[in-house]
């Protein structure tokens, strides 16, 4: 076969894993003339076993993309072949060093050398080289040579073109030396050349015939890399000067301000400087520039200027200058013969100016990334733009000056403020890609302002109002335009899908997510009728019916997102045989019920599935654990799915994500995921997996997070010596795990940021190896973790949640607490901790909820915590956080926080806890009086002090918390009235003060306090009023006139003088008879004294509070 091809000249086999013995195969090929054998998988050393030689006519030979490390004996030797001929050798993107250079000796008549990108460095002995005499061309880019031997020792007299570009890109890169071994080559016309070490000017004296200049500084700090633009007259052929990163030396420029530097027609200045204002006498005079490219360079105010009269200008590039030194437009104006003009995020701002009317010989305008403002109707005579970018700025209004350019192939208006309807577009009929995108545009959906445009493929309209189009039904043209691109997602709601689609059949890009369109089925028919459709996205677009697959084979489809719908029934058996090549398939948050389809194992391209969120159930098909081989993304969590997880056959070796929480699997963690050494997420949580935790999960060297909560778990955690010092998140809360964490654990603590092993029956004590640095979250609750506090967390100050409630820990809540400067919730509730509460608290500006309830803490409580919701801290700090506790984009570990609020308990989770707010110090034995700093509380929601010793009035400052929803004051000894202020607590649902000392009248029924019955201030004997059923009026007694005087006083029957005598001997009895029980029961005489004292200072706290503080000091 291969004989018929003798005549062959030009041969390419590019992309082709052919191997090193394709060399020899085709020696007998004597005509070639041509030869391309890039990305063909060549390696090693390139050894010609026979040669014939037949190769004597070859021209050219591309070897570009192998993993080529030596040409061994390809082009010299006893059997390497004589390419005598050969003028274009292509080695770039190999492996190849310093020696390939002593291969080439035999090829005299090479007249281009590309070594882009291998592995050459330090310096090149220019002997090997100047043996290539007729060399014109040679690329030593993208290496790490530094310099040649001896330095001027190059000797190619017919070098045209030089590029030693991308050199030293580690630091040790060329110096401002190498210019000497460049000047010895008297023909050279471009030079390319990236200098890293360089101090004060350069000179580039004796390259008088160069005509292109490409030089960049990568100069590190401290070194200033200069360049004169005056030395511009050395070069009378130059034609293009680029420089990058160099300080434009303008001391000299006025001396040589008269020279006319005419053949000049390219200059650009990458992240250049020339920091001084120069008048147009000081300036250069470039009347021949064509092209002026000032990108992120830092320039004076008036920095045109500096170029003289640029009549001849017809590009003007100046995006991403310093936004401090605004270029004047006013400047720009004066260009009219300016043909394209780009001043992309010159942090320009104010309207478009006027004179832009001016500049009526623009093509291309690119004003993107700016901050005008107002309208655009200045752009209407600019006829002749046939490229227009105004993107990503605030203009607004109307776009009707936009009609009037009818030779636009390019328009982008995308994220400003335009509003109004697209009709204005309709006259622009060469228009090839529109971008309309987040603006205020009404556009309705079947696009009729668009149908002339016929030579429109790419159209981006997201984040507008789609609307349904009232006339659709009356009109039944179809659309001149056949689109490629289409993006129209996001906003409006649509009914049907709109015709225009029927009639596109060159598609190859189409989202139309998040409009809703409300059809009972899936759109096959966009794929039926566009075979080349590779990405299709419909998410939240209110779908739903069956999902149907095309009729055919559809070879093009790759991704398809229908996520988001409501799609229901089951997914076509023959999903994997229609849609074979999909790489990308999501099909969550439908309604799809029954089984998997084991057609998914033809998808051998697949590399992200997504089932989950639906009604699935059965088996995980054992066909596409195997067919699947390219998977990294597997999600079908929060289905129905059930049985033994991937029991049968295995070869999904190729997984980083797998997602199956929230199901119904069985059986034990499966073996087979060991063979997943790029596993980086594994959740499995919801389920009902038993078994231990197996160890070779801590062998993992790669995985990041794990979740196996809420699970049949047993056992004790195992002890491993693996490479598990990658997690990040590691989850397994809820399940049946004893014994002691262990010591293992400690390999975690540079890497590791979420841990909950809460709700299990561990004991023991932390490791005191055990110090993660970066963790974020800790979650040990409702364990049996015994000992004091460790200094476990001393040095974690992004410690966010803390929560060892429910165990036995002891001892003092540790002074080290203040070092955990983001903490947000501390729940320490149901432990045996003692001592006093560390003033070192207040410390904490993040605290959210604090929960130190149910222990045997003593003292009084710190005046000075701080407590505020997260809902209150900083915009920048919120994002600071959510972004730390994702380390995945498509998975994130959240435990909720079990806290009590009005004497219930409650769950909450992360969305809820950035709005709570709240201590709670209950069921201690907590003493004095209760002092806040009202300021650092402001934005409490919930405080619990009940069960404690406090003493003191209830602080009337708590009527300034306007946000309190929970006030619980219960059980202790708290004295004095109630505030009456309370009653503009409107968002007060609980509050208790029973079982106190409390006294005076109850706050009327107003506001919030309207709701609260006497259970709540029961216990507190000197309450009066209407809410405990107590009259607070004094009682009075009748007066009766005093008799006349002189009248004797008639007592009727009463002889008083006997009933004083018997009254005061009855009296004088009880007495007796009282102390006699008393002497004679302790248990009486006991609560008999307690009662006296009771009632005594009651009766003292009843005068203090109902008579002014003056008269009971005696100071009227």
């Amino acid at each position: 076969m291969l004989s018929k091809l003798n005549n062959l000249e030009t041969l390419d086999l590019s992309g082709n894993r052919l191997g090193n013995n394709i060399l020899s195969q085709l020696d007998g090929f004597a005509s070639l003339k041509s030869l391309r054998l890039e990305y063909c998988g060549l390696e090693g050393t390139l050894d010609i076993q026979e040669s014939n030689n037949n190769w004597m006519k070859l021209n050219e030979l591309y070897l570009e993309g192998n993993e080529i490390e030596s040409l061994g004996s390809l082009f010299h030797g006893k059997e390497g072949m004589k390419l005598n001929k050969l003028e274009v050798l292509s080695l770039r993107l190999n492996f190849l060093n310093n020696s390939v250079f002593s291969s080439l000796v035999e090829l005299s008549n090479l007249k281009s050398l590309d070594l882009f990108f291998n592995k050459l460095e330090g310096a090149i002995y220019t002997k090997d080289l100047n043996v290539l005499s007729n060399l014109e061309e040679l690329i030593l880019s993208g290496n790490e040579v530094n310099g040649f031997i001896p330095s001027q020792g190059l000797r190619l007299m017919n070098l045209k073109h030089l590029d030693l570009s991308g050199n030293g890109l580690s630091g040790n890169g060329f110096n401002y030396s190498i210019l000497s071994s460049v000047v010895t080559l008297p023909n050279l016309k471009t030079l390319r050349i990236d200098i890293s070490q360089c101090n004060g000017l350069i000179d580039l004296y004796g390259l008088s015939n160069l005509e292109e200049l490409y030089m960049a500084s990568n100069s590190v700090a401290g070194n200033d890399c200069g360049f004169s633009l005056q030395s511009l007259g050395l070069f009378p052929t130059l034609k293009t000067l680029s420089l990058g990163g160099f300080n434009i030396n303008e001391t000299t420029m006025a001396s040589y301000s008269h020279n006319n530097f005419t053949s000049l027609k390219r200059l650009e200045l990458w992240d250049c400087k020339i920091n001084k204002n120069l008048t147009q006498q000081e300036g250069l005079n470039l009347r021949s520039l064509e092209e002026l490219e000032l990108s992120y360079s830092s320039l004076p105010s008036n920095f045109i200027q500096v170029f003289g009269p640029l009549i001849s200008l017809k590009k003007l590039t100046a995006s991403g200058i310093d936004g401090n030194n605004r270029p004047p437009m006013h400047g720009v104006c004066e260009f009219t013969n300016l043909q394209e003009l780009d001043m992309y995020g010159c942090n320009l701002k104010g309207s478009l100016p006027m004179c832009f009317s001016n500049l009526t010989s623009l093509k291309m305008l690119s004003l993107s990334s700016n901050q005008f403002s107002g309208n655009i109707s200045i752009l209407m005579s600019l006829k002749l733009l046939e490229s227009l970018d105004l993107s990503s700025n605030q203009f607004s209004g109307n776009i009707s000056a936009i009609q009037s350019l009818t030779l636009l192939e390019s328009l982008d208006l995308s994220s400003n403020q335009f509003s109004g309807n697209i009709s204005a577009l309709e006259s622009l009929t060469s228009l090839q890609s529109l971008d309309v995108s987040n603006n205020k545009f009404h556009i309705p959906s079947s696009l009729r302002p668009l149908f002339n445009l016929s030579k429109l493929k790419y159209l981006h309209a997201d984040n507008n109002t789609i609307h349904a189009d009232d006339h659709e039904m009356s009109h039944s043209s179809a659309p001149r335009f056949q689109l490629s691109f289409i993006s129209l997602s996001c906003c409006g709601s649509v009914g049907s899908f709109p015709k225009f689609l029927y009639h596109q059949s060159e598609l190859q890009y189409v989202d139309l997510s998040n409009t809703y369109f409300k059809v009972d089925r899936f759109p096959f028919w966009l794929l039926d009728n566009n075979t080349m459709l590779g990405t299709l996205y419909l998410v939240n677009c209110s779908l739903s019916g069956p999902f149907q697959v095309p009729s055919h084979v559809h070879s093009a489809l790759s991704y398809l997102d229908i996520s988001n719908n409501a799609f229901g029934g089951n997914i076509p058996v023959r999903i994997g045989a229609h849609l074979p090549f999909l790489a990308y398939l999501n099909m969550s948050k439908n309604c799809f019920n029954g089984s998997i389809p084991s057609s998914f194992g033809d998808m051998s391209s697949l590399h992200l599935l997504n089932l989950s969120n639906n009604q699935l159930s059965g088996e995980i098909p054992e066909h596409m654990a195997m067919g699947c081989s390219s998977l990294e993304f597997l999600a079908l969590s929060n289905n129905k799915l059930q049985g033994t997880i991937f029991s049968g056959n295995f070869n999904l070796t190729s997984l980083l994500e797998l997602e199956l929480n929230g199901n119904n699997f069985t059986g034990m963690i499966p073996n087979v995921l060991a063979n997943c050494s790029d596993l980086y997420i594994l959740d499995l949580s919801n389920n009902y997996i038993y078994g231990e935790v197996p160890s070779w999960i801590w062998n993992m060297s790669e995985l990041a997070a794990l979740d196996v909560s809420r699970n049949q778990l047993f056992g004790r955690l195992p002890q491993w010596r693996g490479s598990a010092s990658n997690l990040e998140q590691v989850a397994m809360a809820d399940n049946q795990l004893e014994g002691s964490i262990p010591r293992a654990i400690c390999s975690l603590n540079l890497k590791l940021q979420f841990l909950d092993l809460s709700m299990n029956s561990l004991s023991g004590t932390l490791p005191s190896c055990f110090k993660p640095v970066l963790v974020r979250e800790v979650h040990l609750f409702k364990n049996k973790l015994q000992g004091a506090l460790p200094n476990a967390f001393h040095d974690s100050s992004w410690l966010v949640t803390l929560d060892l409630s429910y165990n036995h820990l002891k001892g003092n809540i540790p002074n080290w607490v203040s070092n955990l400067s983001e903490l947000s919730y501390l729940l320490l509730r149901r432990n045996h901790f003692e001592g006093e509460i560390p003033i070192q608290l207040c410390k904490l500006d993040r605290l959210s909820l604090i929960d130190l309830s149910q222990n045997n803490l003593s003292g009084g409580i710190p005046y000075c915590l701080k407590v505020s919701a997260l809902n209150y801290v900083t915009e920048q700090y919120i994002l600071h956080r959510s972004s730390n506790f994702n380390i995945s984009s498509s998975t994130s570990i959240e435990v909720s926080i079990e806290y009590t609020v009005k004497s219930r308990s409650y769950n909450y989770k992360r969305r809820m806890l950035q709005y709570m707010s709240g201590i709670d110090l209950s069921c201690n034995k907590l003493t004095g009086e209760i002092s806040f700093e009202t300021k650092n509380i402001m934005k409490l929601f919930t405080l619990n002090l009940s069960h404690n010793s406090l003493t003191g009035p209830v602080p009337r400052a708590f009527s300034n918390l306007k946000d309190m929803e929970s006030l619980d004051l219960s059980y202790n000894n708290l004295t004095g009235n109630i505030p009456a202020e309370f009653a503009v607590l409107h968002f007060l649902e609980y509050f208790n003060v029973s079982y106190n000392n409390l006294s005076g009248k109850t706050p009327e029924r107003i506001g919030q306090l309207g709701a609260f019955d006497e259970s709540n201030y029961v216990g507190n004997p000197f309450l009066c009023g209407s809410l405990v059923g107590k009259n607070c009026s004094p009682v009075t007694t009748p007066l009766t006139p005093k008799a006349s005087s002189g009248i004797t006083e008639d007592h009727g029957f009463i002889d008083m003088d006997a009933f004083y005598a018997s009254f005061f001997a009855c009296y004088m009895m009880v007495l007796l008879c009282i102390a006699a029980v008393l002497y004679i029961n302790p248990y009486w005489r006991q609560a008999w004294f307690y009662y006296i004292q009771m009632a005594a200072d009651s009766c003292y706290y009843f005068v203090v509070d109902n008579f002014p503080r003056n008269f009971c000091t005696g100071n009227m």
